[in-house]
């Protein structure tokens, strides 16, 4: 007898829809960044565009530092309290995270001749990264804070694809857009846009009592750190070996690569504030089959995008530039990795939303010694290639390593294979 809606239960209903939803525009966002490279190759050249992915890179690690672990606080945070209590924890979270930005902020402004020596470019750029860096900021804390507030509409038109959508669409439009560092202007005026409601909690507030959450936020701080160190390593470190045509060819590699996780991404977004509700009311069952029934979603999306993307590599990545259908081995690499990642399951949130962050924050620990080392060794050998090794070799390790702690902490199982 054929599966109809109506003989789902509750659970699958729920996390479907708001899954649709988050899905859905995740769609649209990976559009709108994907034509943003197609766009920005075009317009700045695979030279320029190597150098944008550089200074988005230092946004991104920059913006770790500001939030401090707040915006993953707040995730787990807020769907345990009453409406008063969290909106009092969003404003000091955002006002922390402002404050942190711009200190950071002013620090990158001052080193823009350093960074323009080391890495090219021009002082300019690096200075153009320090204006948007507070406003990046806080756009991701309001992003957590929507999505614990199950908010997904809001969460989702937060995602950094769409900005860089937005962004795609002005410099199609618009001959000024003509250098790296007026596409960066422009990131910055989407993000004050996209902030809209957000805006309303940087109204003056006390942060005496968010001292208290200080040793949580601080692990996860920890662990976000060592996540982005790992994530992007690998471009900075072939920012520094290798020409910018070589980092603006890898970058649209991992962009294609992670298509793996892309379904991922919109069902494991509902999850994080689920796991905090079902850990803290002691619902152990329910949790393992919310988990399980995430797990299956993860599968059933993620095992089809490998093969294609395994098997269509040249063909998606000469979408972009013909010259880049070499890197298609860097491709099937990468590739690689996401699947391992996409199969083990949201182990990080696991860790995270059930008290173990200082779990999560070893593991990443390990990884990113491991991806680090990895990457110096690999890339002045292989080049792009020893990037991509790097990368999905030690993507694998963390996701393994995190599965079995998952387990060992909380007795959750994962995978799909395991029930």
């Amino acid at each position: 007898m054929p599966y109809s809606w109506s003989a789902l239960s509750t659970s699958w209903k729920l996390l479907l829809r708001r899954s649709t939803l988050v899905l859905a525009l995740k769609v649209a966002g990976a559009l709108a960044g994907y034509g943003f490279a197609y766009v920005a190759l075009r317009r700045l050249g695979a030279g320029n565009y190597g150098y944008f992915e550089l200074a988005f890179t230092v946004l991104s690690i920059l913006s770790v530092f500001a939030k401090w672990g707040l915006d993953g606080l707040l995730l787990r945070e807020i769907p345990t309290l009453n409406a008063t209590e969290g909106r009092t924890l969003t404003r000091q979270a955002m006002w922390a995270s402002m404050l942190g930005s711009l200190v950071l902020a002013g620090g990158l402004w001052l080193s823009a001749p350093w960074l323009a020596t080391t890495y090219g470019g021009y002082t300019g750029l690096w200075r153009a990264t320090a204006v948007v860096l507070p406003l990046w900021t806080l756009v991701q804390v309001w992003s957590e804070v929507r999505r614990a507030q199950h908010r997904y509409l809001g969460f989702g038109l937060l995602q950094n694809s769409i900005l860089l959508g937005m962004v795609a669409a002005a410099m199609a439009l618009l001959p000024w857009f003509s250098s790296v560092e007026r596409v960066l202007w422009g990131l910055a005026v989407s993000a004050a846009l996209l902030l809209g409601r957000g805006w309303l909690d940087l109204r003056p507030t006390a942060l005496r009592s968010l001292w208290v959450f200080r040793a949580p936020a601080t692990a996860m701080f920890l662990t976000g750190t060592l996540f982005m160190v790992m994530t992007w390593t690998d471009t900075l470190m072939l920012g520094y070996f290798l020409e910018p045509e070589d980092v603006g060819a890898y970058r649209v590699a991992f962009k294609i690569g992670t298509l793996i996780t892309f379904a991922q991404f919109a069902v494991n977004a509902s999850l994080g504030p689920r796991i905090s509700e079902l850990w803290s009311s002691g619902d152990r069952a329910e949790l393992q089959r919310e988990v399980w029934r995430v797990a299956l979603l993860n599968s059933a999306l993620g095992v089809p995008a490998f093969v294609g993307i395994t098997v269509l590599a040249p063909w998606l990545l000469s979408f972009f530039s013909p010259d880049f259908a070499e890197y298609a081995g860097t491709l099937r690499v990468l590739a690689l990795g996401q699947i391992v990642n996409a199969l083990c399951g949201p182990v990080m949130y696991l860790l995270n939303m059930t008290g173990h962050e200082q779990s999560a924050r070893r593991t990443m620990t390990v990884a990113s010694v491991a991806n680090l080392a990895a990457n110096f060794a690999l890339i002045p050998w292989l080049g792009v290639a020893g990037a991509a090794w790097a990368t999905s070799g030690t993507m694998i390790l963390w996701n393994v390593w995190a599965l079995v702690a998952v387990y060992r902490k909380t007795g959750i199982r994962t995978l799909i294979f395991v029930r």
